[in-house]
């Protein structure tokens, strides 16, 4: 990565295939979310709950691998979800700076996506920023308006009892194994217990990421299909 700060200066000129932009989370497998986005997402994803290897503070992420470096809704060329979570469609731009009240756009100069034939110009041949460009801010401003919220939200969940640690241990079809461990989830059990005393937005938004991990078992039968493809394409081989 090459993350530099965007100035129309430097990057007039620069253009993006949104495509290839997002194809660099092909090995990508857990992504972190903001509160607006999770009942959206958790359509498509199951969405846990993971620490900051940092801070150890809980933060919301949508599970797209069972294994580090997998995304098991990458096929190659799109993203096989009817909803892209923010932090990806951003790509191949980002927030930098420490106070996000004066954050500064940053692009990825060694991002896919950037290449000379990209359909999507930053700035248009009249000097007017371009509607992709403008959909790209609007997409980090929610991220950065969506702190504070989110950590609310988590800490309101943290506070209720609500999270709870989730292991399990995978056989695929194969024989091979997986063991995904150091994540938590939204305890049901509890969440019902507790959702009188909880607002309704919010109790919707508990019980969507309740409700996705059954995703997990999506992921699972993606795997074994992703694993009886590889051993046909290497047993055409033999």
């Amino acid at each position: 990565m090459n993350w530099v700060q965007l100035t129309r200066a430097a990057h007039a000129g620069l253009r993006v295939d949104p495509a290839l932009a997002l194809s660099a989370c092909a090995t990508v497998h857990m992504v972190p979310l903001t509160y607006g986005e999770i009942r959206r997402v958790a359509s498509d994803f199951p969405v846990v709950l993971a620490k900051d290897a940092e801070t150890g503070q809980f933060y919301p992420a949508a599970l797209l691998g069972l294994e580090p470096h997998e995304n098991l809704y990458w096929n190659g060329a799109r993203l096989a979800a009817e909803h892209v979570p923010l932090n990806l469609a951003r790509l191949p731009f980002g927030l930098g700076g420490a106070d996000l009240a004066a954050a500064v756009i940053c692009v990825d100069l060694d991002s896919p996506g950037i290449v000379a034939e990209g359909g999507a110009p930053i700035v248009e041949a009249d000097g007017r920023e371009s509607p992709y460009f403008a959909g790209v801010q609007a997409t980090l401003g929610e991220l950065a308006g969506q702190v504070a919220p989110t950590r609310g939200f988590i800490e309101a969940a943290v506070q209720a009892r609500l999270v709870v640690p989730i292991r399990l241990d995978i056989a695929f079809d194969n024989g091979s194994k997986a063991e995904l461990a150091g994540l938590y989830a939204i305890d049901e059990a509890a969440l019902l217990r507790e959702i009188a005393g909880i607002d309704t937005e919010t109790a919707m938004v508990l019980a969507a990421m309740a409700l996705s991990i059954d995703r997990i078992g999506a992921l699972v039968r993606r795997k074994n299909a992703r694993l009886a493809d590889e051993a046909a394409w290497f047993g055409a081989d033999a």
